[in-house]
């Protein structure tokens, strides 16, 4: 069996969600050229150790100390076993797992990327650059996705909370941890949702575990998930099952990106400007962009927000 093992390594790629939902993308991509009947993933903390016990066929076992302390592997895990089509997940953290894997590359596994290629610098996890040839050459991408089940779980959630109304879901990046040019405008957001009750049929579900204004639980068109003790594999599967995704550039956002629906994602204009340059050029969306799939590198105030909905609502259907 035509097998891909993904190679997640915890020390370049920061561990964080975002990273590991590129690596997914590319993962599906190299499904389809390398016509794979199966795709594994392996979270290593360095992938040194890995290059090495390929080229010798033995190596010294990564260590769990040298995690970056942003990588949750429990959270990673979890996100992994939720995706369609991922058949296995390995922890290699141990000299007993690396042999494992070590067994996945004897077997024919074809690796992605090459952990070589990773220790000598050439592959970017936080990059979109291989996502967006692969789009340039054949004129689509396959689009991510949870569990059949996970799917239809959430859409269910979805219809019974929305009514009949548009199902949104928003995830407000709150981290007081680093500077505002990353977090959401918690006033213009609670502005535009609450102007939304009055003159549009939608509902909003906050999707994420950062810490939420309490003043948002007091509206009536306001789902928050975390109260219905939704996790990580389900906000990814109220973002793929929502008529429309709202929020800021952020880790969640990315299965947004890669989905098939329609997004307005927000980005402060003067945070990780060079880096967005490169992503987007001067455009509003991704190369792979769908219709009424969108990054606004503006500020989220309430009237930019009312404005980038309004261009959008008439597209999607409830």
């Amino acid at each position: 069996m035509n097998r891909i093992a993904g190679i997640f390594d915890l020390a370049r790629s920061g561990g964080s969600l975002g990273t590991l939902l590129i690596l997914l993308e590319e993962l599906e991509i190299q499904r389809r050229i390398q016509l794979a009947e199966a795709v594994e993933v392996v979270l290593v903390a360095d992938a040194k150790d890995l290059a090495l016990g390929i080229q010798r066929e033995r190596a010294h076992a990564p260590g769990v100390a040298g995690l970056p302390r942003s990588a949750n592997v429990s959270t990673l895990m979890t996100v992994v076993r939720a995706m369609s089509g991922v058949t296995g997940c390995h922890a290699c953290f141990d000299r007993s797992a690396l042999d494992e894997v070590m067994g996945l590359v004897r077997g024919g596994c074809a690796l992605w990327p090459d952990p070589a290629t990773l220790v000598a610098g050439g592959h970017s996890y936080d990059s979109t650059a291989s996502i967006q040839e692969f789009h340039a050459r054949t004129g689509s991408i396959p689009r991510l996705s949870v569990s059949a089940a996970r799917l239809a779980l959430a859409r269910s959630y979805l219809s019974a909370k929305a009514g009949g109304r548009l199902a949104v879901a928003v995830h407000l990046k709150n981290n007081p941890a680093v500077s505002g040019q990353s977090n959401a405008d918690l006033a213009s957001w609670h502005a535009f949702i609450s102007s939304c009750r009055r003159d549009v049929p939608a509902h909003f579900f906050l999707i994420g575990d950062d810490a939420t204004n309490a003043d948002f639980r007091a509206l009536p068109n306001v789902t928050v998930a975390l109260d219905d003790g939704i996790a990580i594999d389900g906000y990814l599967a109220l973002i793929q099952a929502a008529g429309l995704f709202m929020g800021m550039m952020s880790g969640p956002a990315n299965m947004a990106l890669f989905g098939g629906n329609p997004y307005l994602i927000f980005k402060h204009p003067d945070h990780h400007a060079e880096a967005m340059a490169l992503e987007l050029g001067e455009a509003d969306h991704y190369a792979f962009a769908l219709p009424g799939q969108r990054v606004l590198r503006i500020r989220d105030t309430t009237e930019n927000l009312v404005r980038a909905f309004a261009s959008v609502t008439q597209k999607v259907s409830a």
